[in-house]
């Protein structure tokens, strides 16, 4: 992997320890009971997304393997339905085979929060037929959006249909921001103490330039009490990500530091480990290995002192991009942590390789002999291990 995958990598995994998601594809509820899924989509106004499987289908195994982790999918999936997955031979699984009629694998649902088909496909998809099955159960009256599109052209403003046109818009992938500032704008309190206004201003809201984000910050315990305070906070974090990845693609640091903004008036238990998190991410990929240095130093001492593999990875981190000598001993004492907690290979090899920058090369080639031993142990091929340890020799006998 090249020093900016590696990079990339770390923060993808801070990010996803808080969102607790994959990077790609599907996000499955896989430790919910059918009823929490419901309440789930009651909760959030969304509808149920359902893969009905068993372990034996081979049509169930190519969705699992090539469909569900396309990101394009994910980025429409994760965006408008609760995903759920249901072997229909375990646990509930043939009670919900026989509430639906399912003979046929895979069946995939679509269901409104009461339980009732919206959509129903039996049989494999690509990703792109999933895609348009998906858009299919998110406007189960063909043509309502052209309908509703006709009524707002021709002057209609009630906020109801505006309600009912930024969703489907926002269900059809279309761009709905002007019509987003016109409906907050006609939006009154007595409208806003309906759930209906609540949850589209919380569904629609997904940019920290958005024109719901100030209404949601400022309420944030009623519509925490709709949509459930984790859907609630994760909405946040995920608005701030965003801000961040907009900010290093456009170099606007004014962005990043909204972000941070975001964190702390949302006032999270975590707000604190949140913010460094998002300034790790944003320094390293801004290659301000200063600052970067101050956040990890921060974050490893108050958060990731006992975590071994966040040790290993930030302590990689330094190897691959740090040349300052005592921040790369800082590394060496973290990556050594790490291996304390858990000697492995990996962890082993990381040590070895920042011993050999530190130019410690009897210690390197000692920690390499460790890293070998254990990729062995491991039935891995210790190739980098050896090859490192190769370069201490000839560096020790030139």
């Amino acid at each position: 992997m090249n020093k900016i995958g590696l990079t990339l990598t770390l923060i993808v995994a801070l990010v996803f320890q808080y969102l607790n998601v994959s990077a790609q594809g599907i996000e499955f509820q896989h430790d919910k009971t059918f009823k929490e899924i419901l309440d789930m989509a009651k909760a959030q106004d969304k509808i149920i997304f359902m893969d009905c499987y068993t372990a034996w289908c081979g049509p169930c195994k190519r969705l699992a393997a090539q469909v569900f982790p396309d990101s394009a999918v994910g980025v429409y999936f994760n965006e408008h339905f609760i995903n759920s997955k249901f072997d229909m031979e375990k646990g509930e699984g043939p009670e919900i085979a026989s509430r639906y009629g399912i003979r046929a694998y895979p069946t995939l649902l679509w269901l409104d929060s009461k339980g009732e088909v919206v959509h129903k496909i039996v049989g494999g998809l690509d990703a792109a037929g999933l895609i348009q099955n998906g858009k299919k159960a998110n406007d189960p009256s063909p043509g309502l959006l052209n309908a509703l599109r006709k009524q707002y052209e021709a002057g209609g403003r009630e906020v109801s249909l505006l309600s009912d046109y930024l969703n489907a818009l926002n269900n059809a992938g279309e761009d709905y921001s002007e019509v987003f500032k016109e409906y907050m704008n006609k939006l009154t309190q007595k409208d806003l103490s309906e759930s209906k206004h609540n949850q589209t201003v919380f569904n629609l809201t997904k940019d920290i330039k958005s024109p719901g984000l100030d209404y949601l910050l400022k309420n944030k315990d009623y519509v925490s009490s709709l949509v459930g305070s984790d859907a609630y906070n994760g909405k946040m974090y995920m608005i701030a990500v965003k801000a961040v990845d907009d900010a290093v693609r456009s170099k606007d640091v004014t962005l990043f530091n909204d972000a941070l903004t975001l964190i702390k008036n949302n006032k999270g238990a975590d707000a604190a480990e949140k913010t460094l998190v998002l300034s790790m991410g944003y320094y390293s990929r801004m290659n301000d290995w200063s600052n970067y240095d101050k956040s990890a130093t921060a974050y490893i001492k108050k958060y990731a002192a006992k975590n071994a593999q966040m040790l290993n990875d930030v302590a990689w981190t330094y190897y691959l991009n740090v040349d300052e000598k005592a921040q790369l001993g800082k590394a060496a004492k973290w990556a050594y942590e790490a291996l304390s907690i858990d000697n492995k290979y990996t962890f082993n090899l990381t040590y070895a390789y920042l011993l050999y920058k530190l130019n410690d090369l009897k210690e390197a080639e000692k920690a390499c002999d460790y890293a070998i031993i254990r990729a062995n142990e491991e039935n891995l091929q210790p190739t980098s291990a050896q090859a490192l340890k190769d370069a201490i020799k000839k560096s020790l006998n030139p």
